[in-house]
Order: C-alpha cells, then structure tokens, then sequence
C-alpha cells in the first residue's frame, strides 16, 4: 500500500494537490473550524476535479487522494504545533 501511495506522490500532478491542499488547510486552520477548514478545502479540491473533467485531462480519484493526504497532513502539522507551543 505504502509502495503505491509512493508511486502516486512520485506524479507532479499529485505533489501539486498534495502541497496546494496542504497550504490551504494551514491557511484557513487559524480561522475556522476543522470541519469547515476540510469542507473548504475538500471543495476546492472537488471544483478543480470538475473543471479537470470538462475542461482539462478528466477527473482523477487520485488527485482526490492527494487533496486528502495534504489536507490531512496539514491538518497535522497545524495542531502539531498548535499543542506544542
């Protein structure tokens, strides 16, 4: 599983939804809610899937993961070092 993940991020597509999630949940962390911060984010996310599917190279699932895994990872690193301080 970890292999494929690998192979997903490898893609420059992929590192590109993964950082642009990731920058958007630590941008609007300070500012709202988890759950709103990831309904944000996930939408962003989404919309760029829908205008990839009629606009440019189609929807890819795994463009949502890497929206996912950034949002997470995020996610992570703000409380990280929210409880840290």
């Amino acid at each position: 599983m970890f292999k494929y993940i690998n192979q997903l991020l490898i893609q420059q597509d992929k590192q590109k939804h993964f950082i642009i999630c990731m920058i958007l949940s630590l941008g609007t962390l300070p500012f709202f809610s988890l759950i709103i911060s990831m309904i944000l984010v996930m939408s962003i996310g989404l919309a760029k899937e829908i205008w990839d599917h009629y606009y440019g190279s189609g929807f890819c699932w795994f463009d949502m993961q890497a929206n996912v895994l950034g949002a997470l990872v995020g996610m992570s690193l703000y409380y990280l070092v929210y409880f840290i301080k």
